[in-house]
């Protein structure tokens, strides 16, 4: 059974009458988060997410080239950020609602 978190935004007393504009997030892990990372972000317009995704990623794969690791070690290294993206997804949407001021 699903679990959903439900966020509604908090910038004027519109009261029930803004119910059309209540974000429901479900809780779990998002194939298309992990699959295509980037995209995802940018499609929910989660930009600092998206910037800070970016920024690790060149980051790690920077660094471990450096340190001497190779193409299969990378490799690997990204596939598990992607499945931790994919995890940590609707937290990451959460985060965001929440910087906004929705409650």
């Amino acid at each position: 059974m699903p679990v959903y978190t439900v966020h509604a935004p908090t910038a004027d007393n519109a009261g029930i009458a803004a119910t059309d504009r209540f974000a429901f997030v479900r809780d779990g892990f998002r194939f298309w988060a992990a699959l295509l990372g980037p995209l995802w972000l940018a499609w929910h317009r989660l930009w600092l997410a998206l910037i800070g995704w970016i920024v690790v990623m060149i980051a790690i794969d920077v660094g471990m080239a450096r340190l001497g690791a190779g193409g299969r070690a990378i490799f690997f290294t990204n596939v598990l950020i992607a499945l931790l993206t994919g995890f940590e997804a609707s937290s990451i949407r959460r985060w965001t609602l929440s910087r906004r001021n929705w409650r």
